[in-house]
């Protein structure tokens, strides 16, 4: 039987401009902190104070457009492409493995490197992964309810596995959490996600514990002091940051820790920069806007026209925010050091490409807010 999936128009109304003001504004103060913390480092290493602005600017702009483009892209249309997305995402995952096209930094293979830029795969293989999952959870089950859960559990499995082998243990993470997020929002049995943790619980020993650096990394967290100028050294450089900056900030620009201390100051730990100088006011306005955003994505699910819009923008929605939680969580001490950027905030292409494009879907849902449409469709079988 020919699958039927011509969408027809329905009335739509402006993108929510809540969201949209408050990406933008993280967006600004993103580059100003990008040029404050990366400017004495940009200008010993490259004789241009503006290196890296220039290129956050480049980024910014081309977000900017693919956010603009996507929203006016009816959302509903990515169920026709998820298996496109994910093909897509394993040719990406494997290029970054093939040596000499998978670009390595730090010992790991997480980027592919075009000559004029590299791009990390894995960033956007999470919004892809979220589609993709969204799409499957969100249909009515036609058959058996094991393999309704087993299969997309396998992919997910997958993904995993060849993010792992980069290695990129943190953003293989954030992937199982949104997708366990996506499992327990679409209203799956939760015996069965119960099930899943505790089956996972001896792969993640294995994961953190057995592997050296990663177990050093978790006792350096609860205890920073003892390797103070070793696997310690970053957060406690980080507790400085935010002891010098007190509530008010010692002023944009005036910033000590940015200098030779902090590690990668401009990309996972510009929130301590930010503590050091905006202070607690403005680190706490940073938490303020991510809960607002969330909030508004909340509100889009809500009024969404059906489950696969308002599960997709929680899903997307779910995937920037625990991300800038988890980065500020690190910051603060509140977790163990990973390399998650801080969305909208952190220098760096890839992330910020993949949080416009992600963005820019949820405002297609926005704009369907409250239009609900008679179209019947008919749903391909989950791979």
């Amino acid at each position: 039987m020919e699958l039927d999936f011509n969408i027809r128009p329905i009335q739509k109304k402006e993108p929510d401009l809540a969201l949209f003001a408050v990406v933008f504004a993280l967006c600004g103060l993103g580059l100003a902190m990008c040029y404050s913390a990366s400017a004495v480092h940009a200008m010993s290493n490259y004789g241009d104070a503006f290196y890296f602005f220039k290129r956050q600017l480049v980024w910014f702009f081309i977000g900017i457009a693919i956010l603009l483009v996507v929203q006016g892209i009816d959302y509903r249309i990515y169920k026709r492409y998820t298996r496109i997305l994910l093909l897509i995402s394993l040719i990406l995952l494997l290029l970054v493995l093939i040596p000499g096209l998978g670009h390595n930094a730090k010992g790991a293979s997480r980027w592919i490197n075009l000559g004029f830029l590299s791009i990390q795969p894995s960033e956007f293989v999470k919004v892809f992964m979220v589609i993709y999952l969204v799409k499957i959870f969100s249909m009515e089950e036609t058959g058996n309810q094991m393999s309704h859960f087993l299969v997309p559990i396998i992919i997910t499995a997958i993904m995993f596995i060849l993010i792992m082998m980069q290695p990129d243990f943190s953003t293989a993470m954030v992937l199982l959490f949104v997708s366990t997020v996506i499992l327990f929002v679409s209203g799956f049995p939760f015996m069965y996600i119960t099930i899943l943790f505790v089956l996972s619980i001896p792969m993640f020993y294995l994961l953190i514990y057995q592997v050296d650096y990663r177990r050093e990394r978790l006792l350096a967290y609860l205890d920073p002091w003892k390797d103070r100028f070793g696997n310690g050294y970053h957060i406690i450089q980080s507790f400085i940051a935010f002891k010098k900056g007190s509530l008010f900030g010692l002023g944009m620009g005036f910033g000590e820790q940015k200098i030779r201390r902090l590690p990668e100051p401009h990309t996972d730990f510009i929130f301590a920069v930010i503590a050091e100088e905006m202070g607690l006011i403005g680190t706490a306005l940073i938490v303020l806007m991510f809960c607002f955003f969330f909030a508004r994505i909340v509100i889009i699910s809500i009024n969404a026209p059906d489950d696969f819009g308002g599960l997709l923008a929680v899903g997307l929605g779910v995937l920037i925010t625990v991300q800038a939680f988890i980065n500020i969580g690190v910051v603060s001490g509140g977790l163990p050091t990973t390399g998650i950027p801080l969305p909208f905030i952190s220098y760096g292409g890839s992330s910020f490409l993949a949080s416009m494009l992600a963005v820019g879907i949820i405002l297609n849902i926005s704009r369907h807010h409250n239009y609900l449409s008679d179209e019947s469709f008919e749903e391909e079988v989950a791979i």
